[in-house]
């Protein structure tokens, strides 16, 4: 099927915003204007953002950071590149598939041409056809698939089911993203599969993988569950365990279905692999473990017994089988700490990725010491003169910076729930929920010191098994997400019900996790209420970032290079102007 080639008609309400847009901001001469992001795709809601992007003849370097205004009750990004800028971006797609530049590219080739400029678009376009953009971005997020696919048949061999099951329902929509990309439907970002599957003709996979994608589907422990007649026939527990065993086989068919080749539901094809840089030493009886010369874990009796199993270039069945214990729980600890690999048979490296991240990296999990370790403004404790952070500075650092930069995604996320609510588009605000979940929870590990972050599939699963259990207020922080993951807006929305109960769950939640993450009477800024807030977000952001550029940690994304470059101040404002 020939991808659909069409533009969407922009909003006719953007001329005029784009107007007084203009009063605000500088923009080079003779450049055109274009609607790219949701709204150009013909999706969005009351509050999507605005995004505009402004291409600029000639060939000179201007700032990734967009300009971030409020215009007639609207949040409006102002994004600037040159021709060469663009044209240096699309040349790129020949070697690179870095995520960001697929979703830079593909935001162009479906722009809305908004004001003509003296730019020649229809040339810039020509270097990536949109046909072969399409299948290029099809093969992409079927590789991505296959990657999660393989990492969810490890993790459930290891016991680990809930990340099993996170693992594989992501695994099926980067596949169902590929699927939908090779017909037309290539918007990178997930919050509006939804429409992308709508607007395509209907379709019994389609319908399969809304029922798989469901969040009810995987809910096996949940006591409200009723799994109809196999509960009468079985009893109870053989009814959860063998409802999980359809869906798993039904996660399959389906994929042998959306044509993913590579990936099979046999663990005897997940082989254990030595890591580069990972040694261990026996001190006394104890078993440490050093990994990448710099951190140093030592071993429980029992997962000393699970270290001495462990048989690299052997199935991970063979191993568990001739393991003389159950290592089960030791050996996917091993794995999420990347002291053991995942290799598939006759293949690389397992290296899953969930959709619109960056591949999963070891995990670190809360060093001794003080807890929460830091908040948004710092170290955690200032009740002594001096305090020692028990975190490594450039862990301390990436923390921080995950703190800040996951409050701006979290109040984002925010913003698209209480759109999507407003329009009852329930499927996108459970898409915006979960996203709101994961961006808190990302909030609440960082405060603990836990760095690179773990992957978003299990919420729950993951802050009861990394938080500490003296925790303050522990019991109410799994409480709260708990229920906050019970939130169904396309059910809410459907009955009618009133949907602001379930804002107020979430809302619920992230205050618990703030409170605990030390917001105190400087709390976290509202990013995406008011240009004051946007400020103060900004001036944290910078003080995190100088003391980043000073340790050289790796900046979260370019626009923080943008940030730190320009001293914490955001381009294109006209002196004195209002936003």
């Amino acid at each position: 099927m020939e991808p659909d080639t069409s533009p969407r008609q922009a909003p006719d309400w953007v001329p005029k915003l784009l107007e007084q847009t203009l009063d605000i901001v500088v923009i080079p001469e003779d450049s055109a204007v274009l609607l790219e992001g949701s709204l150009a795709e013909g999706f969005g809601n009351a509050g999507s953002d605005v995004d505009f992007l402004v291409v600029a003849p000639g060939a000179e370097e201007l700032p990734t950071l967009p300009a971030v205004l409020f215009v007639d009750g609207r949040r409006v990004e102002v994004r600037t590149r040159s021709v060469r800028q663009l044209r240096e971006q699309l040349d790129r797609l020949a070697t690179e598939r870095d995520e960001d530049l697929l979703n830079r590219c593909q935001r162009f080739l479906r722009a809305n041409e908004i004001r003509s400029g003296a730019v020649d678009l229809d040339e810039l376009r020509a270097l990536a056809p949109y046909p072969r953009f399409a299948r290029m971005l099809a093969g992409w997020w079927t590789g991505r698939a296959v990657q999660a696919l393989r990492y969810a048949v490890a993790l459930r061999a290891l016991g680990a089911r809930a990340e099993a099951g996170g693992w594989a329902r992501d695994g099926l929509l980067q596949a169902i993203k590929g699927w939908a990309a090779e017909r037309g439907e290539t918007y990178l970002e997930t919050k509006w599969l939804p429409h992308q599957l709508d607007r395509l003709p209907p379709h019994d996979l389609i319908d399969r993988y809304r029922d798989l994608a469901d969040p009810g589907a995987w809910s096996f422990d949940d006591p409200e569950r009723d799994f109809g007649d196999l509960r009468g026939a079985l009893g109870d527990g053989q009814a959860r365990v063998l409802a999980e065993q359809v869906t798993w086989e039904q996660v399959w068919e389906l994929t042998a279905a959306l044509g993913l080749t590579g990936v099979a539901d046999d663990p005897r094809q997940v082989l254990l692999t030595r890591l580069p840089k990972v040694t261990n030493w026996t001190i006394g009886e104890r078993i440490h473990v050093l990994r990448a010369d710099r951190d140093v874990f030592v071993l429980s009796a029992r997962a000393a017994r699970a270290w001495r199993s462990v048989v690299f270039r052997r199935s991970l069945r063979e191993v568990l089988d001739s393991a003389p214990q159950d290592i089960r729980s030791e050996l996917a600890e091993f794995v999420r700490l990347g002291l053991v690999g995942l290799q598939w048979r006759g293949a690389g490296l397992i290296e899953p990725a969930l959709a619109m991240c960056k591949p999963l990296r070891p995990l670190t999990p809360v060093p001794g010491g003080q807890t929460p370790a830091l908040g948004l403004t710092g170290a955690a404790r200032d009740d002594e003169i001096v305090t020692l952070c028990p975190l490594p500075a450039s862990r301390f650092t990436a923390c921080g910076m995950n703190v800040v930069w996951s409050n701006i995604v979290l109040e984002n996320a925010r913003e698209d729930l209480a759109g999507a609510v407003a329009d009852g588009q329930g499927a996108v605000a459970d898409i915006a929920a979960h996203r709101f979940i994961a961006m808190t929870v990302r909030i609440l590990v960082s405060t603990f010191g836990i760095h690179p972050l773990p992957a978003d599939v299990a919420p729950l699963e993951t802050v009861r098994r990394l938080l500490p259990p003296d925790t303050l207020r522990r019991a109410d922080l799994l409480a709260a997400l708990a229920a906050a993951q019970r939130v169904r807006f396309s059910r809410i929305l459907g009955e009618g019900a009133d949907p602001e109960a379930g804002l107020a769950v979430l809302d619920e939640f992230a205050g618990v996790v703030r409170w605990v993450a030390g917001g105190g009477a400087n709390g976290f800024p509202s990013s995406f209420d008011s240009r004051e807030q946007w400020s103060r977000t900004l001036a944290i952001s910078y003080e995190w970032l100088r003391l980043a550029a000073y340790l050289d940690t790796e900046l979260p994304l370019d626009e923080a290079r943008d940030l730190l470059t320009s001293g914490g101040q955001q381009p294109h404002l006209r002196s004195g102007g209002a936003a």
